[in-house]
């Protein structure tokens, strides 16, 4: 049973649904072993969740909440957004296990709604509206996820990794097969995950805001 002191509650319950997500992935994750973590029998779980997908549900919104829109005064939409990326990449690089459900599940929450409306608002202050405000909420996100995704692992494109032993893999190439890879392997020992955002990041919002 919960701890005397500790009533079960929905914000209990998704917290503990993204521990339990944490630990053994998407794939381990089932209501039993959601209740035994919380000490209850896995139909308790029902009076404060309607069902499995809204646990999930209710952990994109624990993920969200974590990353909120930063508010300041005399901000532009693009230091809003700017702020907001790396605040949300943050949180999945901290939720690694999360990413798929992030990048296939729609937002259902009054929460996480919110948060997509204040976004479009944010694009709409920028003169990015209709349609295209979707388009570039769309795009803004499917590069973070996206980015945070290849990174996973320490590893990036082609095994990429941070430091001096990251373009080993390539320096047993064939230089007449991979001509441009074998020069660019003296760069290559530079890459950086964050300057890699950052650049992404920049092309980005060089398209949005010109």
């Amino acid at each position: 049973m919960a701890k005397s002191g500790e009533p079960l509650t929905r914000q209990r319950v998704l917290e503990a649904a993204l521990h339990l997500i944490d630990q053994e992935g998407l794939e381990g994750f089932s209501m039993r072993k959601l209740g035994a973590a919380l000490g209850v029998e896995a139909m308790s779980l029902y009076n404060h969740v309607e069902s499995k997908r809204t646990v999930f549900d209710g952990v994109i919104e624990l993920l969200l909440v974590q990353a909120p829109l930063p508010v300041y005064p005399h901000a532009t939409p693009r230091e809003q957004l700017w702020t907001i990326a790396h605040a949300f990449r943050d949180v999945l690089r901290a939720h690694p296990r999360v990413l798929p459900l992030i990048a296939t599940s729609p937002l259902r929450t009054s929460a996480s709604l919110m948060m997509l409306d204040r976004l479009l608002e944010t694009f709409h202050e920028a003169q990015i509206t209709g349609v295209q405000s979707i388009y570039a909420l769309q795009c803004l996100v499917g590069f973070i996820v996206g980015h945070t995704l290849i990174g996973i692992g320490t590893q990036a494109v082609a095994g990429l990794e941070p430091g001096p032993n990251g373009p080993m893999v390539w320096q047993h190439l064939p230089a007449e097969q991979y001509p441009r890879l074998h020069m660019l392997l003296p760069e290559i020992v530079q890459w950086n995950a964050d300057q890699e955002f950052d650049f992404g990041l920049q092309a980005l919002f060089q398209g949005f805001f010109g």
